[in-house]
Order: C-alpha cells, then structure tokens, then sequence
C-alpha cells in the first residue's frame, strides 16, 4: 500500500459520487426485482443478487442500504 499523503477530501468527490450513483441503481434494481419471500438479496451469483435465507443481519442489509444511500 503507498499512502498519498497529499491527498484531500475532496480529491474524493468524483469518485464518491461515482459510488453513489452505482450503489442507487442497485438498490433500486433489488427493490424493483426482489420477491421477498425468496430471501435475503446479499450474495451474488455471476453479477446477479440471488436470494438465500433471511437473518435479521441481511434483512438489515436491504433496508439499512436504502436508508444510508437516502
């Protein structure tokens, strides 16, 4: 790891909204395509969310995503 000390927070800024961007689409994407009743949206399968069994973990997941990106 080489450390770029002269590095600001706002050297971020587009990469940061680059994330953000990407991360609300996903989002979206599982709210718009998730059955519920399948499972939790957590692990991915050849770039795909697929559903395995809920815990109070990955249910916190799918709407703690939400609330950080909101």
């Amino acid at each position: 790891m080489q450390i770029n000390h002269s590095l600001r927070p706002a050297d971020l800024s587009p990469k940061l909204s680059r994330l953000w961007d990407l991360s609300g689409a996903k989002i979206l994407e599982i709210e718009k395509n998730l059955d519920p009743a399948a499972g939790a949206p957590v692990y991915t399968v050849q770039g795909k969310y697929t559903a395995r069994g809920w815990t109070e973990w990955t249910q916190g997941f799918q709407f703690g995503s939400a609330l950080l990106q909101f």
